[in-house]
C-alpha cells in the first residue's frame, strides 16, 4: 500500500509538473548545441566586426542592411571573453531560451498545458530552430523581442494597464533595433491592438495606442535616417537573389535529410492557420483575435516580401522569416486547446522524430573539432606577419577564405590560384614578399601537393600534416626561406 500510494504522489508530481520537465529537457538540448567551435558563412561577420574597435564597427553597422543592437550587445562579450565563441553563442542561446519559456508559461497560464506543450516541442523541435538557436547572428534575439512584445499585446487586449503599454513600448522597440523584419511584425501587432480598440470603441485605449505608437516612432528616430539610407542602398545588384519558387523560403526552414518533410512542417502550419480563422468566425472570442495577429505577422510579411522581390528586388530570404514564424508559433498553439488531445500527441511525435533526427546529426557536427586542432596548430607555430598562402576549393564560395582571415589574424593572408599549386616553385617566386620573411604556411585545399615536388633552391619545405575547419580539411605545409 505505501508504495502504491509512493507511485501515485509521483505520478501525481509529474503530471502535474511535466510542462516544467519538457522546459528543463528543452533549455539542456540547447545549451548542448553551444559548443560548435567553427563559424559559419554569416557568423564570421558578427564575430569578426565585434573584434573591431567601436568607432570601425559602428562604420560597419551604418553600411549594413541590418540595425546595430545585436552588435552592439555582442561586442562587449567579445572583447571581455577574447572572443570566446561559446560565450558569443550564449547570447543567441539565452535569447532562445527566454523565447521558449515565456512562450511556453505564457501559453500555460492563458490556453492550458496542451497548448505550452505544442508550443514547445513545435519551436525546439524543428529544423531551423536546432540550427539557429545557437547561431552567432541576431535571429534569436529579434524573436525573442517579438515574442514577449506579442505576450504583451496578449494583455493589453485582455486588460490594458499602463505597464503593459509600456512594456509594449519598449519590446517592440528593442525588436525594431534589432532586425527589420522583426519591425515589419511590430507593425501587424500595433495594427492589430488598433483594430480592436477601434472595434469596440475604446477612445482612451486608442490614445493610449498613440501615445505608445509616437514613443516608439521617437525611440526609433535616432537610426531612422540610417535606415533609410541601408533601405535606399538595397538595388537589382543586391546580393540577395530570387528564390527558385514562391515557397522556397518557408520550405527551406524545415529542410531535413528526411524527404519532403518540410510539406508535413507547412502542411501542419497551414492547417492550423485554416481552423484559428474559422474557429475565430465562429465563435468571435478574443483569444482567437489575438492568435490571428500573431499569424497574420508571418503570412502578411511572407505575401508582401514575395510581392517586392518579384516586382521590384529581392529582399526575402528564409532566415527573415524565423521572427515572424517563432510569433506564429505562438498564435497556432492557442487552438490546441480545443483540439483532440491523440490529434497533438501525434503532431508532438512528428517533431520528436524529426527534430530528434536533426538534433543527432548536429551534435555528431559538433564533435569534429578540426578547427580546434588547427587553431592550436596556429597558436604553436605560426607567428605575427607569418604569410598564409590559400586556395578556395571552390572559387565562389569565400567561406574558406573567411575562417583563414578570422582564425589568423596577425598573418599576412594572400590568396592563390588552383593552377598554382601544380607549380609551387612559382607561389613563392611570385610572391617576392617571401623571401623577406623566415616562414610561409601553404594551406593546400585540394590534396595536390607531394612533398617530392619541393625542390627548391634557398628553401626548405615540410608537410605538418592534414588540419581544417570543420568538415573541409587541407594540408599545410611550412616553407622556410634559408637567409
Amino acid at each position: 500500500m505505501r508504495n502504491e500510494k509512493r507511485y501515485n504522489i509521483v505520478c501525481g508530481m509529474l503530471k502535474e509538473k511535466y510542462n516544467f520537465i519538457v522546459l528543463i529537457l528543452f533549455t539542456v538540448m540547447i545549451i548542448s548545441l553551444c559548443f560548435q567551435d567553427t563559424i559559419n558563412y554569416d557568423e564570421y561577420f558578427s564575430m569578426h566586426w565585434c573584434r573591431m574597435k567601436w568607432k570601425d564597427l559602428i562604420q560597419c553597422l551604418i553600411n549594413d542592411v541590418h540595425p546595430p543592437l545585436y552588435y552592439l550587445l555582442l561586442k562587449p562579450i567579445v572583447d571581455l571573453t577574447n572572443g570566446n565563441m561559446l560565450c558569443a553563442r550564449l547570447l543567441s542561446a539565452v535569447s532562445g531560451i527566454v523565447l521558449l519559456w515565456s512562450g511556453s508559461l505564457f501559453l500555460e497560464n492563458n490556453f492550458g498545458k496542451k497548448s505550452a506543450i505544442f508550443f514547445s516541442c513545435f519551436l525546439c523541435l524543428n529544423p531551423f530552430m536546432i540550427q539557429k538557436v545557437t547561431e552567432i547572428r541576431m535571429y534569436m534575439l529579434a524573436s525573442m523581442f517579438t515574442g514577449i512584445s506579442g505576450i504583451i499585446s496578449y494583455y493589453i487586449l485582455k486588460n490594458p494597464k499602463r505597464k503593459y503599454w509600456i512594456i509594449f513600448t519598449v519590446s517592440s522597440l528593442l525588436a525594431a533595433y534589432t532586425h527589420y523584419y522583426a519591425l515589419f511584425c511590430m507593425i501587424f501587432l500595433y495594427m492589430g491592438i488598433l483594430i480592436f480598440f477601434v472595434f469596440i470603441h475604446a477612445k482612451k485605449e486608442i490614445i493610449n495606442w498613440l501615445f505608445c505608437s509616437l514613443a516608439t516612432i521617437i525611440g526609433y528616430l535616432l537610426w531612422l535616417p540610417t535606415a533609410l539610407k541601408q533601405v535606399a542602398s538595397v538595388n537589382n545588384n543586391y546580393w540577395i537573389s530570387i528564390s527558385n519558387s514562391i515557397l522556397a523560403p518557408l520550405k527551406e526552414l524545415f529542410y531535413t535529410m528526411i524527404p519532403y518533410t518540410e510539406y508535413v512542417y507547412l502542411g501542419i502550419i497551414v492547417i492550423l492557420t485554416v481552423c484559428l480563422l474559422l474557429l475565430f468566425l465562429k465563435k468571435k472570442l478574443l483569444d482567437d483575435y489575438w492568435a490571428l495577429i500573431c499569424v497574420s505577422a508571418l503570412w502578411g510579411i511572407f505575401l508582401f516580401a514575395t510581392w517586392y522581390s518579384y516586382k521590384i528586388t529581392p529582399i526575402l530570404l528564409s532566415r527573415y522569416l524565423i521572427i515572424p514564424i517563432c510569433l506564429l508559433f505562438m498564435g497556432i498553439s492557442s487552438i490546441t486547446r480545443v483540439l483532440n488531445k491523440y490529434i497533438i500527441i501525434i503532431t508532438c511525435l512528428f517533431c520528436v522524430l524529426i527534430g530528434g533526427n536533426r538534433y543527432i546529426d548536429t551534435v555528431k557536427a559538433q564533435s569534429n573539432h578540426n578547427t580546434t586542432r588547427t587553431v592550436e596548430f596556429a597558436n604553436e607555430n605560426f607567428v605575427e606577419n607569418d604569410v598564409i598562402l590559400y586556395c578556395n576549393v571552390n572559387e565562389d564560395d569565400i567561406y574558406f577564405t573567411n575562417c583563414v582571415t578570422y582564425y589568423f589574424p596577425n598573418t599576412i593572408c594572400m590568396p592563390i590560384e588552383k593552377v598554382q599549386l601544380n607549380n609551387p616553385e612559382e607561389i613563392v617566386l611570385e610572391n617576392n614578399m617571401l623571401s623577406h620573411m623566415e616562414t610561409a604556411w601553404l594551406l593546400d585545399t585540394t590534396y595536390s601537393m607531394m612533398e617530392n615536388e619541393f625542390n627548391m633552391e634557398g628553401f626548405t619545405i615540410e608537410d605538418c600534416g592534414s588540419y581544417g575547419f570543420n568538415t573541409m580539411t587541407f594540408e599545410i605545409y611550412k616553407i622556410t626561406y634559408n637567409n
